[in-house]
């Protein structure tokens, strides 16, 4: 105040009143250097860059003057713009400029003494824009027309009631006109609509837009959500997101719509989404006919196999395999996992796979097929229709478990071929037999069993076998006499499997494929092939910037076992056979490539003591490394690519002849499971629940411990 009666003579302090304008604050009176601080404080924690400051001559209220002249422009009221040098005051680095400051005018000398409460300024809240704020408008005056007759009306008098928190009730809901008034019986809010028959736009007649059931009478829980409504809403999340959660749908409709709906409602909702994102899934069948023709067209190799009962016209399989996998697992090693997985969809059925393994140590998908169910006839055919694709001159190795289903299927369709059991699911079936065992003590005798696994001599098999069946009791023995070794143990077993113990390759095709399983028949078909077909682009990109000899996943193996042999010493036999002096020492063949250690000959890959002989002999490496495992044959395996299907005709060509029935599948009770059939004995990761706060297989909605106090 000082330095404003300072500039302008006419003023006097003890007449002089100053008030600030900031957000949700219009009037705060200034009274001592306090207050100030207090502004400056509540300007920058909101981040001001300006501040709107009102000088008031109270001598200007009283006389009914200005009493202000000169530079200073009074007005009636004695309401006058500040300037000069307190427009230039800073606080905390914050500048103020006098420039552009507004005077308000004032009611009275009730408002000037008036303070406003800045406790909300400490505590903000910032209202985020929500997507229902576009439906403020939909209904707007009488007069306005609708395109889409009676449904594109009330479809608009939905969305204008979800957004503005009220429900109504329908008085009048026919074809050619629609009455609507407040559900709250006291308020008078109410439209009326016509059609009009000579544009035939529907256009409101009548409309009284005031709501004398004020605040009270709003809610957002809105009976005119419905599923139909959301499903619309949702549906492009859906067909970019095809597991989409019922309880997503919730929280996603309550942040961007405002609205609450029930989980029952959110669920049919997106069932309604996926029926028009993906199309009918019964219907999706019959679109086979049409896929399978597009396929082979554009891709003759390819093999498309669609089989239904001509009786019924009902499906029964479905096999595919793309001339491109065909071609590129000549170039893989000879090493399949196949294993089956449920399907998610209503008519439900079952996904048989069969994977392997590049030369980077990537998934290969080779192929699959679509049956109703996984028994003994289906795991039959789709081997049969496995041998048609494989290179008969070829022995491949099969891993899998021990459904008698593929056990038979092998055995008939490929007699020469080797089969062996994965070491994952015998363990769990171990962990049952010995499930009254204690805990401790079992996994002492499966880690046993494991060294038994991969003894790499006959001797160490039968001194870990020794202990295992000392140990292990009479259920151990039992089962041991329904295993043979030769299906389990490196040492028995008769072909070369490369080093792979288990089918984890087809149970990652399985989680690679989760989300695809939700989708109609076709539709999972497709994103199958399109992941694929994405997959094999990018591998084939990838592998021709590499300019090394070997793949990154097999450099990096030779890089780590060279490390460790750089200190040991070789003694020559001869040109080929040397002894490398470890503790214990090995002798190593390269020409014949044999280690005493076993584990060149067990795995395909050269081991610690091959690679010390074959550096000490100075020949190549690379050439010791198996072919599969070479970048050449990388690019081979990716060499020719899934060709892309074209749905742009798909109408003139959907009617194939015979009407394709989805299979007869009877829903068992209760909720429809999706999550995976865990094998026997398999370890579940446990996981800290939020409620109890113990490690365990539940979390907080599933928790039942009682948290109630002791007393």
């Amino acid at each position: 105040m000082k330095i404003l009666c300072g500039k302008f003579s006419e003023l006097r302090r003890h007449s002089l009143q100053l008030f600030y304008a900031i957000r949700d604050h219009p009037i705060t009176m200034l009274y001592n250097d306090e207050d100030l601080e207090v502004m400056f404080a509540v300007a920058d924690s909101i981040g001001l860059n300006c501040i709107e400051v009102t000088v008031v001559d109270s001598r200007g209220f009283d006389s009914g003057t200005s009493g202000c002249g000169g530079d200073v422009g009074a007005n009636s009221s004695g309401v006058v713009e500040s300037g000069g040098d307190v427009g230039g005051s800073t606080s905390k680095g914050i500048p103020f400029s006098g420039q552009g400051l507004v005077g308000r005018r004032l009611e009275s000398m009730g408002d000037v003494g008036k303070e406003d409460d800045l406790g909300a300024m400490f505590c903000p809240h910032q209202q985020r824009p929500r997507l229902s704020d576009a439906w403020k408008e939909l209904i707007k005056s009488v007069g306005q027309l609708f395109v889409g007759g009676s449904e594109g009306f009330r479809d608009a008098l939905r969305k204008y009631s979800i957004v503005h928190s009220f429900e109504f009730d329908f008085v009048k809901n026919e074809t050619e006109r629609v009455t609507a008034v407040c559900k709250v019986k006291s308020c008078k809010w109410n439209i009326h609509a016509r059609l009009d028959k000579v544009s035939d736009c529907f256009y409101i007649k009548r409309y009284y837009n005031v709501h004398s059931c004020g605040v009270a009478g709003r809610t957002t829980k809105n009976c005119h959500a419905n599923s139909t409504l959301i499903s619309q809403l949702i549906k492009d999340d859906v067909r970019d997101k095809s597991k989409k959660r019922p309880v997503d749908v919730v929280d996603d409709l309550k942040e961007y719509y405002g609205v609450d709906v029930s989980y029952n409602r959110a669920w049919l909702a997106v069932k309604k989404a996926k029926s028009s994102a993906f199309g009918d899934y019964s219907d999706s069948f019959n679109q086979l006919q049409w896929y399978r023709n597009v396929v082979l067209n554009s891709d003759p190799r390819s093999v498309f196999d669609l089989e239904w009962d001509e009786t019924t016209n009902r499906f029964l399989r479905l096999f595919v395999a793309f001339d491109a996998c065909v071609q590129g697992f000549k170039h893989c090693r000879p090493v399949l996992s196949v294993d089956a997985t449920f399907l998610k969809a209503s008519h439900m059925g079952c996904l048989m796979s069969a994977s392997a393994k590049d030369g980077n140590a990537g998934l290969f998908p080779l192929c699959f097929g679509v049956v109703d169910a996984e028994n003994n006839d289906n795991w039959l055919w789709f081997m049969e229709k496995l041998h048609g694709i494989l290179d008969e001159e070829r022995r491949v190795v099969f891993i899998s478990d021990r459904h008698r289903g593929i056990k038979e299927g092998i055995a008939k369709v490929f007699p020469s071929s080797f089969h062996a059991y994965c070491l994952y699911h015998l363990k769990g079936n171990l962990r049952t037999a010995l499930a009254s065992t204690n805990v401790k003590y079992k996994e002492s005798l499966i880690r046993v069993f494991s060294k038994c696994a991969y003894a790499p001599t006959v001797a160490k098999f039968n001194q870990h076998m020794g202990n295992l069946l000392k140990h292990g009791g009479a259920a151990v023995v039992h089962f041991l006499s329904e295993l043979p070794n030769e299906r389990w143990a490196n040492v028995f077993f008769p072909g070369q499997r490369y080093g792979a113990m288990s089918s984890s390759l087809a149970e990652c095709f399985n989680s690679w494929i989760l989300k695809e399983r939700e989708l109609p028949v076709v539709d999972m078909v497709g994103r199958i092939r399109k992941k694929m077909m994405k997959s094999m682009c990018l591998r084939r990109e990838r592998a021709s910037k590499w300019e090394q000899v070997l793949c990154p996943y097999g450099e990096s193996r030779l890089e780590k076992l060279y490390d460790l042999v750089k200190t040991w010493k070789v003694i020559p036999s001869s040109a080929e056979i040397f002894e490398v002096d470890t503790d214990p020492s090995v002798c190593v063949d390269i020409g014949r490539r044999t280690c005493s250690c076993c584990w060149w000959q067990l795995n395909g890959f050269p081991c610690c003591h091959a690679v010390c002989a074959i550096k000490y002999s100075g020949k190549d490496l690379n050439l010791y490394v198996e072919r599969y495992f070479h970048v050449e044959s990388y690019r081979q395996v990716y060499s020719k690519p899934i060709y892309p299907v074209a749905s742009l005709w798909k109408g003139d060509v959907a009617d194939c002849g015979t009407s394709i029935l989805p299979p007869l599948s009877k829903k068992p009770p209760g909720r429809l499971k999706k999550k995976r059939i865990r094998s026997n004995g398999e370890k579940v990761r446990e996981m800290k629940c939020g409620r109890c706060g113990k490690m365990g297989n539940h979390n907080k909605l599933t928790c039942k411990e009682d948290l109630r106090p002791d007393f």
